[in-house]
């Protein structure tokens, strides 16, 4: 008979809830270490201690939603990260490099910050967000989010006839299709009506830009036009080998999302094999311009004078584009349908005929049909909502030259034989991560952060209007999510470092939060679009005004409802680059005022977008070269 209970309680654990634990430690003082373990809090601090004798444990919190659900310490680290901006510890931050290096170190971080996360964790659970992962204990994998249905969508009048262009090519035996539309036609939407039309059962998506799976995954999971189709990606091949035969014979159609940069490769990979094994039924090549002029991207960088770091200025690169697209010709496709708002360059060729092009669709036909409905005589008494074009912003366009001294300073680089404008003029000291912090200073630090200062309002320029002070731009609410398009990646640092350290001199970008998805500097901070989403969402629901920095990611493929101003400062070489870029705020942002008797008022949250550009000329050069 055992009488010394402690020597029980040893012996004894059961079933052990999940934890998140944190400890100090003198070894990196003024850092919180925050980890999780699923075994006892006790035990697992003691391995820690082999390696921080003195640490001292300052909090645990259950890492549970409910009984079935958990969540990992992952959660933790993003919110402290993101939206406290506390620093994680790196390798480079140890004043003695013999310690332990352990990236779940965050500086100045206390139990406070672990509660408020685990909150918010816990909230967005249940408001049924995609801002984190969580575990589900049933079926031993993460937790995958899910879209909610939004109920049936009525297509346009355009992306009808589309859909009967597309039946009318496909029944006289064309194979190889293009739908050319504006941004915000809406392809995605209309190219899975094309599946539904000709009864696909497997629909293959592939697409050089990662960026634009959670609009395909959207699409399908919240029209409930598609509630026959289940979404899958390259996760979900990895996990499962056999998904796509196992979702067939149950009964179930589904949209397979692949990226070029997962195709590429000599071989074909395990998970791709069930893939290149099945008849596809329709393979849609999404952004197909960007994959047909990714290889030319070095050979127009190579012809201009200004020295550009080619793998900066393009992020997301295609390592071997050929191999790729050999990849995807090799796909047993019965009908091919490419989508492109941009097919400039492809339409110079011969790949196409008049016949296999199913829909030519710009953004000004899209505010003619707007502005045609709304003067019809049988819609005057219908509310102005039942328009299905309601909400399509007209786009003001600035174009302004420079402030005088960045003028000046281009001048001088004209005179040393550079020809690149904004390249030459927004370059960082160092285009990558430096520990003397030179990535986050321009090298004409005092023209941009005069330029600010006139864009602001709180300096005059004879050519720029100070359009953030602007009265009638104020009374509007504009200009509350402005994208900022910069040449370099490190760029997006030295404008963050700029407009933070300077606040003090502005009127009005001091009450901006900064969103830098592109830096080089924090490159972890918004892993995926999906956070970059829910923190511009955020920033509006508690009504603080946002200023996203990037350089080309996001500008290809995917919506952000809330931005509706854009600040051009990269140059371009190709209309359809500019193009794509500018045309990310031309979406809609409607919002939705239910009444008790559950009549519904919608309100367009963006009547107008701005684009502002500093190169007047490129405006008209690239309207004459679409025409």
């Amino acid at each position: 008979m055992i009488k010394n209970n402690e020597i029980l309680d040893e012996l004894i654990i059961g079933r052990i809830d999940p934890h998140i634990y944190a400890f100090t430690t003198d070894l990196i003082p003024n850092y919180l270490k925050i980890g999780d373990t699923y075994r006892p809090v006790s035990v697992r601090l003691k391995e820690w201690r082999e390696h921080y004798p003195d640490l001292k444990e300052i909090c645990r919190e259950k890492a549970v939603i409910n009984e079935d659900v958990f969540f990992r310490d992952y959660s933790i680290h993003k919110y402290i990260e993101n939206e406290l901006r506390k620093h994680r510890l790196t390798i480079d931050d140890l004043d003695d490099k013999s310690n332990y290096h352990s990236n779940e170190f965050f500086e100045n971080a206390n139990p406070d910050d672990i509660k408020n996360a685990i909150k918010d964790v816990k909230d967005n659970y249940y408001a049924n967000t995609n801002k984190y992962q969580y575990y589900d204990s049933k079926t031993n994998l993460p937790e995958t989010y899910r879209y909610k249905s939004k109920g049936m969508w009525k297509p346009r009048k355009n992306q009808e006839e589309a859909v009967n262009n597309f039946s009318r090519a496909r029944k006289s035996g064309r194979t190889n299709l293009l739908m050319y539309a504006v941004m915000r036609f809406g392809k995605s939407f209309t190219s899975l009506l094309c599946a539904k039309e000709m009864n696909a059962k497997i629909v293959v998506v592939v697409s050089a830009k990662a960026d634009v799976k959670e609009e395909w995954k959207s699409t399908v999971e919240s029209a409930q036009n598609f509630d026959d189709y289940d979404f899958i990606d390259s996760d979900g091949l990895l996990r499962n080998e056999y998904i796509i035969k196992e979702k067939i014979e149950s009964g179930r159609n589904v949209v397979i999302f692949l990226t070029l940069q997962d195709l590429q490769g000599d071989e074909i990979k395990d998970k791709h094999r069930e893939v290149f094994k099945n008849d596809i039924d329709l393979l849609i090549i999404d952004e197909t311009h960007f994959g047909a002029r990714a290889k030319k991207y070095g050979e127009i960088l190579k012809d201009n004078n200004c020295k550009i770091d080619v793998k900066d200025k393009y992020e997301n690169e295609i390592d071997d584009i050929e191999e790729a697209n050999k990849q995807v010709k090799e796909l047993n496709a019965k009908i091919k349908l490419h989508l492109s708002g941009t097919p400039y360059r492809i339409l110079m060729g011969s790949e196409f005929s008049k016949e296999d092009i199913i829909t030519f669709c710009q953004f000004s036909d899209i505010i003619d049909e707007q502005e045609k409905w709304n003067r019809a005589k049988e819609n005057l008494e219908k509310d102005e909502w039942e328009n299905p074009y309601y909400g399509f912003p007209q786009m003001i366009r600035f174009a302004f030259n420079l402030n005088e001294s960045a003028r000046k300073k281009l001048e001088e680089y004209k005179k040393n034989g550079y020809t690149c404008g904004f390249h030459a003029l927004l370059s960082p000291m160092s285009t990558s991560k430096s520990k003397d912090g030179s990535h986050k200073k321009f090298v004409n630090e005092k023209e941009i952060l005069d330029l600010l200062e006139v864009i602001d309002g709180s300096k005059e320029d004879e050519n720029v209007l100070g359009f953030l002070n602007y009265k009638k731009i104020k009374e509007g609410n504009m200009c509350r999510h402005i994208v900022c398009v910069l040449p370099y990646c490190a760029s997006c640092d030295c404008m963050e470092n700029l407009i933070i350290n300077n606040k003090d001199k502005f009127k009005n970008l001091n009450e901006y939060e900064i969103i830098n998805i592109s830096g080089v500097d924090n490159k972890n901070l918004y892993k995926t679009v999906k956070d970059v989403k829910n923190k511009i969402s955020e920033c509006e629901e508690n009504n603080k005004k946002t200023i996203t920095l990037t350089v080309n990611r996001m500008l290809t493929g995917t919506t952000v409802k809330q931005w509706d101003t854009m600040i051009y400062l990269k140059d371009t070489f190709s209309p359809q680059e500019y193009d794509q870029a500018t045309f990310r705020i031309q979406n809609q942002y409607i919002k939705e005022y239910p009444s008790k008797e559950k009549d519904v008022i919608k309100r367009n949250m963006k009547p107008q977008t701005l684009l502002v550009d500093f190169d007047p000329n490129r405006m008209f050069i690239y309207k004459s070269k679409r025409r």
